[in-house]
């Protein structure tokens, strides 16, 4: 049974020295079937270690009923991940974040009585314990510490982000969960990603984050110098939103550079996420830090593998970076944590007048087993970015071209010059092993990897390398085009390749190929595209090269080694077919004329009606009301309402595009019947208002706006923030808020509430009504708040923000606030005296469809509308893309399995982003015969436009 310690520089198995370069793959986001691909594509990219995350909501869909079956076996993935000779990270929660509705908990668990998510509440701790135990079951016997074989679990992640400054409730709550996990058996260490605010005796506080990263991991190194650097969240990229067209990848010049920093620093890492895959089902979460952004159905995020699992422009940099952190593990795990030196940041340098950068920054990194300089080259992310178009198919940046250079200094006086060419980061390897008796003393290029007494270099096309072993100095060209440069020198195989050519290098246990796009599990090689044969050198040093229906057997020597054969022709695959669309409408529910209406008492969240996920259907007879138009608001309600007044479509009310806080509705003096489809669109995925409920939870109030005069500047005593509520993300214990509270006064004389609304702010708070606190608000502001007659003063009334954060209010904040407060006063709660009624949203049988809406006859402008067609998947390996153009919004599945949301445009027609593709697991289609694929859309567009395509 091995044991795992760790100390300052890096973890140890049975002592010797473990260094993580590890990515992360969410198995709840990739299909059961393409695991083991995802995961052998991240030990191509130079990883070793895979971190995924412990979904509750998959296990555990009911309380007390645990699955661990199919696509929810997490047992058979860290198996896989076993089998691929790499180590796991694993996050068992129970709040995991990560976009995921509800950060990932079990929604069931907002039906029990006086239940608090996140903190030392006895309920959510009892049902905490038994979720952890079941996890336990299917893992404990996989960990690196487990007797017999044992298996690839190196660390536990105990929660995630819980970043509040209330230290007895961090040890109730943190300390019960690390309790939990090792009294179900899990003996591993344990890990945090609270970013020093929170942690627990003997666990490993790690990092989180992508920005200043060489700077906090100094200081990190300072405050733990016991404790291994792990930045266990290094965010790739964001998470897209539905309407937000503007966030994009990051540019791999700056991936690269921020994970040279960590490098730098002494610092292991965790990809977040290497490959991100999709959020299948309603799996996809709410933004906490903003009001309306839901998450989309691609959890791409930029990653260096994208969704389809193809490489993206990110992918070849990255991989450079993360193969030599992995293959020269040794040297990364005996740097000295204390052994930094001063540098220039590399964050800090400044252009000169031509508009170029001044120079290059250099930061050294010591240690016993060799050291590194990392070169970040200024000029590299516009270059390196303008590549980016190329990277897709060559897999990353190609030939150097005019750019910096710089000359080192080493330590006997020896000069080095170094040519960075386009590459974002250089790194220099120095007194490095490269076999038993061997040592590379210096080079100038960026090592790649060795294997055996093969060393990989590569540099900039056409720059001069230079290199010494053993104190044998060498001089060799990188090659322009072609084939890489194999060397002998001092007893090792040195193959010298410029970027591009470096990029179609992979290795195995044996053998390094070249020209090739990758090794497959069994450790063969992949033929790139359109290849003309490849060259293999195995551990030992011996040359083959591979062409078509040939072999050629050489010795390494200080020529150029050429490969040829024939191109490649592929044909294409058969494309995919679609039958023709039959239609099943929902003009009874619009009506409120359906039989599955069942009488409810009045307002109910989704979740009490038995509605988890998705939709549901409220009917309300109002009784009549005041004649006239009217503007209709629930403040209590999330996260979308689609209305109908007698059948006729008056809107959307609540979040995200194309929807209005409010609805224009013409009521009339007699009955009326009012039909209300509610969506939860997601979840909070993290934040303080994680526990909002879903549907219409309160009445429809008819408003009218409040004028607010610009608010006064009040000073009065601040608030403790933690004595008020905990726990608050962000919050220390003994916080309190500005004594200068923006101030509004207003007058109420009517009966009724007051609804008020904050949008989206730059700050955090307390909302006060006459001095008295009422509820706490964070970046996301307040949807609506309903201030009730027992709260409000007939006559003169105050509002008060008291904010948390630096000190001192400007006149800029002020002109913010007042545009982000507003105040509606109701002149009458209309659905009090309302009959109310509730339909769960599913999907009709097969009898309800017809061809082209026959069943149901002429199809009514803005009525919800399932659809069903076959289809046949045609040829090739890779998924179905599903082209949604003319849909509007809605859900879609295939064989009964649900695919996910897809939102292509608003009612009015308005085009919305971001994602504009939609992918389908060949998976899940039948085989030999078709499928069927059915499509929920909201407003009832036909998809008769939609396309089908392969992506291989």
């Amino acid at each position: 049974m091995a044991s795992i310690t760790y100390d300052g520089q890096s973890f140890l198995i049975d002592g010797r020295r473990v260094w993580i370069v590890g990515g992360a793959i969410h198995y709840a986001r990739v299909p059961r079937e393409q695991w083991g691909a995802r995961i052998q594509a991240a030990k191509h990219a130079g990883l070793n270690t895979i971190e995924t995350p412990v979904i509750w909501s998959r296990h555990e869909p009911r309380q007390g009923q645990f699955d661990f079956s199919g696509d929810n076996d997490v047992r058979y993935f860290v198996q896989l991940v076993h089998q691929a000779g790499m180590f796991c990270i694993l996050r068992p929660g129970p709040f995991v974040g990560g976009a995921y509705d509800l950060g990932g908990l079990p929604p069931w668990l907002l039906s029990i009585n006086n239940l608090q998510l996140r903190t030392a509440n006895a309920p959510f701790l009892e049902a905490c314990s038994r979720y952890i135990t079941a996890v336990a079951q299917q893992v404990r016997d996989l960990q690196v510490t487990s007797p017999g074989a044992g298996g690839p679990i190196l660390l536990i992640q105990n929660e995630a982000g819980w970043t509040c400054g209330d230290d007895g409730l961090a040890h109730s709550y943190l300390g019960e969960l690390n309790r939990y996990l090792r009294e179900a058996g899990l003996t591993v260490p344990t890990i945090n990603a609270n970013d020093l605010w929170q942690g627990v005796e003997g666990e490993i506080d790690c990092w989180t984050g992508f920005d200043n990263l060489l700077a906090n991991l100094r200081q990190l190194a300072s405050v733990r110098p016991d404790q291994p650097r792990l930045v266990i969240d290094f965010r790739v990229g964001e998470h897209g939103v539905w309407g937000d067209t503007e966030r994009g990848p990051r540019p791999p010049a700056m991936i690269v550079r921020k994970l040279a920093e960590v490098l730098a620093a002494g610092g292991q890492f965790n990809l977040n996420p290497f490959h991100g895959g999709t959020n299948f089902g309603f799996s996809a979460g709410r933004e906490s830090t903003a009001v309306d952004s839901f998450y989309t159905a691609s959890a791409d995020q930029g990653a260096p593998l994208d969704d389809l699992g193809h490489p993206s422009a990110s992918f070849g940099p990255v991989r450079r970076l993360c193969t030599f952190a992995s293959r020269f593990a040794r040297v990364f795990a005996n740097l000295e944590p204390s052994g930094h030196g001063v540098v220039q940041h590399p964050g800090s340098v400044q252009l000169t007048t031509a508009g170029r950068a001044a120079s290059p920054v250099v930061v050294h990194a010591p240690g016993s087993a060799g050291s590194v300089a990392f070169i970040f080259n200024p000029d590299a992310d516009a270059q390196v970015a303008g590549a980016s178009s190329k990277s897709r198919a060559n897999g990353g940046g190609g030939s150097g071209g005019p750019g910096h250079s710089v000359m080192l200094l080493l330590p006997d006086g020896t000069t080095l010059p170094v040519e960075l060419g386009n590459e974002p980061v250089t790194w220099c390897l120095f007194n490095a092993r490269v076999t038993g008796r061997t040592q590379l003393d210096y080079t100038n290029l960026s090592a790649f990897a060795v294997l055996g007494r093969v060393l990989v270099l590569y540099g900039p096309a056409g720059s001069k390398g230079i290199l010494s072993i053993n104190g044998s100095r060498l001089e060799v060209d990188v090659p322009r085009d072609g084939e890489p440069t194999v060397v002998e020198h001092e007893g090792v195989v040195v193959v010298v390749t410029n970027a591009a050519q470096v990029d179609q290098t992979a290795l195995s246990d044996e053998a390094v190929f070249f020209g090739v796009r990758g090794v497959d599990s069994a450790g063969n090689p992949i033929s790139a595209a359109a290849s003309k044969g490849y060259l293999r050198i195995s551990a030992t040093g011996e040359s083959r090269v591979q062409r078509a229906g040939a072999e050629k057997s050489h010795k390494s020597s200080n020529s150029k080694k050429k490969a040829s054969a024939a191109p490649v022709t592929v044909t294409p695959p058969a494309p995919p077919k679609l039958g023709h669309w039959d239609m099943a409408g929902t003009a009874d529910y619009v009506a409120g004329q359906s039989p599955r209406y069942a009488s409810i008492t009045g307002p109910a969240d989704l979740d009490s009606l038995g509605a988890a996920y998705g939709y549901g259907w409220y009917k309300l007879r109002l009784k009549g009301g005041p004649a006239g138009r009217h503007h209709l608001m629930f403040p209590k309600a999330a996260h979308r309402l689609h209305a109908w007044l007698d059948g006729e479509f008056v809107g959307v009310a609540g979040m995200g595009p194309g929807a209005t806080a409010d609805i224009a509705v013409s009521l009339k003096s007699k009955p009326q019947t009012l039909v209300v489809l509610a969506e939860n669109f997601g979840r909070f995925t993290g934040g303080s208002n994680l526990a909002q409920k879903t549907g219409v939870y309160g009445h429809g109030h008819l408003v009218t706006p409040l004028k607010l005069a610009p608010p006064k500047l009040v000073t009065a005593d601040p608030v403790d923030a933690l004595a008020f509520r905990s726990p608050l993300w962000q919050v220390q214990r003994g916080e309190a808020t500005d004594p200068v509270r923006p101030t509004w006064t207003f007058q109420h004389r009517k009966k009724g509430s007051v609804l008020l609304r904050l949008a989206p702010v730059p700050v955090c708070g307390i909302l006060l009504l006459n001095g008295e606190p009422v509820q706490f608000f964070d970046q996301s502001g307040i949807w609506a708040s309903e201030l009730d007659e027992l709260r409000l003063s007939r006559g003169m009334n105050t509002i008060q923000l008291a904010l948390l954060g630096p000190s001192g209010f400007s006149e800029a904040h002020s002109a913010e606030l007042t545009k982000a407060l507003t105040l509606l006063e109701s002149k009458g709660a209309i659905t009090e005296s309302a009959e109310w009624a509730f339909a769960k949203w599913e999907a009709p049988g097969m009898s309800a469809y017809g061809r082209g809406g026959k069943k149901e006859g002429p199809i009514k402008p803005g009525i919800p509308a399932w659809w069903r067609a076959e289809v046949w998947a045609g040829e090739g390996h890779g998924p179905l893309v599903l082209d949604a153009t003319g849909l509007s919004k809605g859900q879609f599945y295939v064989n009964g399995r649900h695919i996910g949301r897809y939102f292509v445009s608003s009612d009015n027609g308005k085009p919305v982003g971001p994602q504009t593709r939609y992918i389908i697991p060949r998976q899940w289609l039948r085989s030999g015969e078709p499928s069927e694929l059915t499509i929920f859309d909201e407003h009832g567009n036909s998809p008769a436009k939609c396309r089908l395509t392969v992506a291989e």
